[in-house]
Protein backbone atom coordinates (compact mmCIF):
# COMPACT_ATOMS: atom_id res chain seq x y z
CA UNK A 1 0.00 0.00 0.00
CA UNK A 2 1.11 3.52 -0.76
CA UNK A 3 1.30 6.15 1.93
CA UNK A 4 -0.08 9.59 1.25
CA UNK A 5 1.89 12.51 2.70
CA UNK A 6 0.84 16.12 2.66
CA UNK A 7 3.24 19.02 2.53
CA UNK A 8 2.58 22.73 2.85
CA UNK A 9 2.91 24.83 -0.28
CA UNK A 10 5.21 27.82 -0.56
CA UNK A 11 2.38 30.37 -1.03
CA UNK A 12 0.72 29.49 2.26
CA UNK A 13 4.09 29.50 4.02
CA UNK A 14 4.75 33.05 2.83
CA UNK A 15 1.42 34.45 4.08
CA UNK A 16 1.62 32.43 7.27
CA UNK A 17 5.15 33.68 7.81
CA UNK A 18 4.12 37.34 7.45
CA UNK A 19 1.22 36.83 9.85
CA UNK A 20 3.50 35.06 12.31
CA UNK A 21 6.03 37.90 12.08
CA UNK A 22 3.29 40.43 12.81
CA UNK A 23 2.06 38.44 15.79
CA UNK A 24 5.54 38.07 17.25
CA UNK A 25 6.19 41.80 16.73
CA UNK A 26 2.89 42.76 18.37
CA UNK A 27 3.43 40.37 21.25
CA UNK A 28 6.93 41.76 21.76
CA UNK A 29 5.50 45.27 22.10
CA UNK A 30 3.46 44.57 25.23
CA UNK A 31 5.92 46.48 27.40
CA UNK A 32 5.57 49.51 25.08
CA UNK A 33 1.78 49.51 25.30
CA UNK A 34 1.62 53.01 26.78
CA UNK A 35 3.86 54.31 24.00
CA UNK A 36 1.60 52.87 21.31
CA UNK A 37 -1.39 54.43 23.08
CA UNK A 38 0.21 57.86 23.24
CA UNK A 39 1.54 57.83 19.68
CA UNK A 40 -1.82 56.72 18.35
CA UNK A 41 -3.81 59.35 20.25
CA UNK A 42 -1.38 62.21 19.57
CA UNK A 43 -1.05 61.45 15.85
CA UNK A 44 -4.80 61.13 15.42
CA UNK A 45 -5.72 64.27 17.32
CA UNK A 46 -2.97 66.55 16.01
CA UNK A 47 -2.19 65.30 12.52
CA UNK A 48 -4.45 62.72 10.90
CA UNK A 49 -7.95 64.05 11.62
CA UNK A 50 -7.20 67.79 11.13
CA UNK A 51 -5.01 67.22 8.07
CA UNK A 52 -7.58 64.97 6.46
CA UNK A 53 -10.37 67.45 7.14
CA UNK A 54 -8.41 70.46 5.88
CA UNK A 55 -7.23 68.79 2.68
CA UNK A 56 -10.62 67.28 1.86
CA UNK A 57 -12.38 70.60 2.57
CA UNK A 58 -9.93 72.77 0.65
CA UNK A 59 -9.90 70.50 -2.41
CA UNK A 60 -13.69 70.25 -2.53
CA UNK A 61 -13.92 66.57 -1.65
CA UNK A 62 -16.64 64.69 0.17
CA UNK A 63 -16.25 66.37 3.55
CA UNK A 64 -18.95 64.70 5.65
CA UNK A 65 -18.26 61.05 4.71
CA UNK A 66 -14.50 61.48 4.97
CA UNK A 67 -14.74 63.27 8.30
CA UNK A 68 -17.15 60.62 9.59
CA UNK A 69 -14.76 57.81 8.63
CA UNK A 70 -11.87 59.72 10.15
CA UNK A 71 -13.71 60.27 13.43
CA UNK A 72 -14.85 56.63 13.62
CA UNK A 73 -11.23 55.54 13.24
CA UNK A 74 -10.14 58.05 15.87
CA UNK A 75 -12.72 56.91 18.40
CA UNK A 76 -12.11 53.23 17.68
CA UNK A 77 -8.45 53.78 18.53
CA UNK A 78 -9.41 55.61 21.73
CA UNK A 79 -11.84 52.90 22.80
CA UNK A 80 -9.41 50.08 22.00
CA UNK A 81 -6.56 51.73 23.85
CA UNK A 82 -8.50 52.87 26.91
CA UNK A 83 -10.32 49.57 27.31
CA UNK A 84 -7.02 47.74 27.63
CA UNK A 85 -7.11 45.85 24.35
CA UNK A 86 -4.21 43.63 23.43
CA UNK A 87 -1.28 45.20 21.60
CA UNK A 88 -2.20 43.10 18.58
CA UNK A 89 -5.49 45.00 18.34
CA UNK A 90 -3.92 48.37 19.09
CA UNK A 91 -1.21 48.08 16.45
CA UNK A 92 -3.65 46.65 13.89
CA UNK A 93 -6.15 49.49 14.39
CA UNK A 94 -3.40 52.09 14.22
CA UNK A 95 -2.06 50.62 10.97
CA UNK A 96 -5.57 50.35 9.54
CA UNK A 97 -6.20 53.96 10.44
CA UNK A 98 -2.99 55.11 8.76
CA UNK A 99 -3.90 53.13 5.64
CA UNK A 100 -7.47 54.48 5.42
CA UNK A 101 -6.39 58.08 6.06
CA UNK A 102 -3.81 57.79 3.28
CA UNK A 103 -6.47 56.29 1.02
CA UNK A 104 -8.83 59.19 1.78
CA UNK A 105 -6.10 61.70 0.97
CA UNK A 106 -5.13 59.91 -2.27
CA UNK A 107 -8.75 59.73 -3.43
CA UNK A 108 -9.29 63.41 -2.63
CA UNK A 109 -6.12 64.59 -4.35
CA UNK A 110 -6.89 62.42 -7.39
CA UNK A 111 -10.36 63.96 -7.57
CA UNK A 112 -12.27 60.70 -7.61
Amino acid sequence: MATLTLSKGSASNQSNSLWTKYLTFADGQTENRLGWFLVSIILHSTLLVPLTFMIVYSLGGYVVPCLAVSMVLFFSNIVANMSGANTRVTIFLFGLSLFIHSLILIITVAGI
